[in-house]
């Protein structure tokens, strides 16, 4: 059985580059905040209404806010209707150069502006103004606010601040008295808009879609296991986002985050019925806005062109110069859009196309535009929840380890505690960790592994990695021969085996070993996969004998390299499995499974996309995951789809198969798990129907509550 200190005990890499990072906080728009440890002051804006005159008769259909110098040179705030009629003057500036990220309350009743980064400045429309200012030690630490999203009701107001330099970053949330909560500690948390006025809509940095209450610390519901960017509330109620490989780039004022390789998809604010809406043709660098009569908008890297994306093409006109942001009207008959200096109006045809536009208003400074939001926040309706395993999982998602209990909500374990490895291009030697239940991690800096996991005793006493020797040969992994060292958990170094891989069983550990070096390519010979049982140590096959079967399909030709990974074994250890590939050649790689008493391949499975292999705690099984498809004729692409495969080692034989990746096996063997977009799923081994356990549909390891 897997331990949970040792759930995902992986290398932690020692230096992140950042260049930027993000922090949310929520205001309350009313009161004062203060004290010690407020990130923000509230207090009456020097830059007060010109006119306190109540407006109240401004259309519930759409509402204007924008800047504009004046003849007498004043620069005021206008709010008017969506054609401009009934306008008044709110606010003024004297620089007007310092005001960014003008936008509306999702009530109408408010107008909230970025002043010199570190001020928020919120305009109720009848004039009244409430300032937030970033406390000094923000300040001075180079924090500063570059967006902001107002609560359903306008109460509250989550804003988004972003360190200049450095890494740190956090979420509070604001007391009427003064006092500050820490709600998260993720460090790139980015709020993109509200679900209710107790929940956030936050993404992260590292590809994380999250609802995230606004008491407590890290009470994050993540939405979705898909790596995510962008999260938009659509004119439907759903929330739409963009999933892909996830990067960020720090500009000069504030972080983007993208997705690449990107498809638009879309959920309920719970997380459940998740469904690809459509592919862009153009998948770099994008980032989603908002929805579009049959289609999507959206940015592509920092350019400022609005584009329109959809199942068929939409084009935004050109008579309007660049249009930078635009949003639909309720009735979906028009839009209005800001370009530049101006502002304009965009009749939306019945076909999708928007063959022109009418110029509203010009010589503006930037503004925003408000419509009522119509359709209420997509939820599922409650079901009734089926017997699942009480179990406690951990997985690793956007960068954090995560914790969940059979109730399927989960809550972060460690932040930046995740290998990321894999993640860099070149391997670097680091010391493994532990983390225990409750996010403690132990580095054991005894010594340094190479790979990114490593073997837990049975007892769960002792860690085997795969390390460079003292004095390494070569700086090249590659060429140097390995040890397998074996560290207790206070740091006490122990056994040293030659090897290049290690799994740990019952009967002892079953190791790859280095075998010959083939200088000239780089390759390896003569190598075996031993058992080692304290210092004996008994060959249980070759590499040569795997290779030499018939069933493996080995290429002809005598010169190439073949390499062996994965190395896992049954926790009796009666049989072991190892992925073997041959590179440089077109052979297809395969799974093989062996028998341990005499090295006996009992199947060969052919597939070059095998992948999450994971043995059965109970009984010799192996589950894991063949995707298939991705290549059709003549290398036309097909769709993926990933088979979560349960197989007896002894027979061959397949014990069950089912659409998604394999996740884990229960403590007891009486369940597996299986990932899809959809959520993670549990399954007896007996057979029946999908147990839907969370949203969050990534494999994950898995240990008595």
């Amino acid at each position: 059985m897997r331990q949970l200190r040792g759930l995902l005990p992986y290398a932690l890499v020692a230096l992140l580059v950042v260049v930027a990072s993000v922090v949310a906080i929520v205001l309350s728009t009313t009161g004062t905040p203060g004290g010690p440890n407020a990130a923000a002051t509230a207090s009456p804006s020097a830059a007060a209404s010109p006119s306190r005159q109540a407006v109240t008769d401004l259309s519930a259909n759409g509402r204007l806010a924008y800047w504009r110098a004046e003849p007498n040179g004043d620069h005021l705030l206008w709010v008017a209707n969506a054609d401009n009629s009934r306008r008044r003057s709110v606010a003024k500036t004297d620089n007007p150069n310092a005001i960014t990220k003008t936008r509306w309350s999702v009530d109408g009743n408010a107008v909230a502006y970025v002043e010199g980064g570190i001020r928020l400045v919120v305009v109720r429309i009848d004039g009244a103004t409430t300032s937030y200012t970033l406390a000094p030690e923000l300040r001075a630490d180079s924090y500063r606010i570059v967006d902001h999203r107002f609560s359903p009701s306008g109460a509250r107001i989550a804003a988004t601040v972003q360190r200049q330099t450095g890494s740190q970053s956090d979420v509070y949330v604001g007391a009427a008295n003064g006092t500050w909560t820490r709600i998260t500690t993720v460090e790139d948390a980015i709020a993109a808009d509200w679900l209710d006025e107790d929940e956030l809509l936050v993404q992260t940095t590292g590809g994380v879609v999250s609802a995230v209450r606004a008491t407590g610390t890290n009470q994050f519901r993540p939405l979705t296991g898909l790596q995510a960017s962008s999260p938009v509330i659509g004119s439907d109620g759903r929330v739409h986002f963009l999933a892909g490989r996830v990067t960020q780039f720090a500009g000069a004022t504030e972080t983007f985050v993208f997705a690449a390789a990107a498809n638009v998809w879309s959920m309920t604010a719970d997380g459940t019925d998740v469904r690809r809406e459509v592919t862009p043709p153009d998948q770099d660098s994008l980032r989603l806005d908002g929805t579009w009569p049959g289609g999507y908008l959206y940015h592509r890297g920092t350019a400022p062109a609005q584009l329109v994306i959809g199942s068929i093409p939409i084009l935004l006109p050109s008579n309007a110069g660049l249009i930078e942001r635009i949003a639909v009207a309720p009735d979906k008959r028009y839009a209005i859009g800001f370009a530049g200096t101006t502002i304009v109006r965009v009749d939306i045809t019945p076909a999708g196309l928007a063959p022109s536009a009418v110029l509203l208003l010009g010589s503006i400074d930037g503004g925003d535009i408000w419509f009522p939001r119509v359709a209420p926040l997509a939820r599922a309706a409650p079901t009734p929840r089926a017997d699942a395993p009480a179990v406690r999982y951990a997985f690793a998602l956007g960068g954090n380890i995560w914790t969940m209990g059979a109730d399927g909500v989960a809550s972060v374990l460690r932040t930046g505690a995740s290998n990321a490895q894999t993640q860099r291009r070149f391997i670097i030697p680091l010391p493994p960790v532990t983390i225990d239940r409750g996010g403690k991690v132990t580095r054991l800096s005894a010594l340094s592994s190479v790979l990114p996991a490593v073997a837990w005793s049975p007892d769960g006493s002792l860690v085997a990695a795969v390390a460079l020797p003292a004095s390494p040969q070569d700086p090249s992994i590659l060429l140097s021969e390995l040890n397998v060292r074996v560290v207790s958990l206070d740091g006490v170094l122990g056994q040293s085996i030659p090897g290049r891989e290690v799994t740990w069983t019952k009967p002892g550990m079953f190791v790859l070993s280095n075998g010959t070096i083939r200088a000239n390519d780089r390759a390896r010979d003569e190598q075996a996969i031993e058992l080692w049982a304290g210092t004996q140590k008994r060959t249980v096959t070759t590499v040569a004998r795997i290779i030499g079967d018939a069933r493996a399909q080995a290429p002809s030709v005598t010169k190439g390299i073949t390499s062996v990974s994965n190395i896992t074994a049954s926790a009796d250890g009666a049989f072991v499995a190892a992925r073997v590939a041959f590179l440089g050649t077109t052979a297809t790689p395969f799974l093989v499974l062996l028998r341990a008493s005499d090295g006996a391949a009992t199947q060969y499975v052919l597939g070059d996309r095998i992948a999450d292999e994971a043995w059965s705690p109970a009984r010799p099984l192996i589950g894991y995951t063949n995707t298939l498809g991705g290549q059709g004729i003549l290398g036309t692409p097909q769709e993926s789809k990933p088979v979560a495969t349960v197989r007896d080692p002894a027979s061959g034989g397949v014990i069950a198969e089912v659409d998604g990746r394999f996740a884990g096996w229960s403590p007891d063997g009486a369940w597996f798990y299986v990932a899809t977009t959809g959520g993670l799923y549990a399954r007896q081994l007996a057979g029946g129907t999908l147990v839907r356990v969370s949203g969050i549909g990534v494999p994950v390891s898995i240990t008595k509550p």
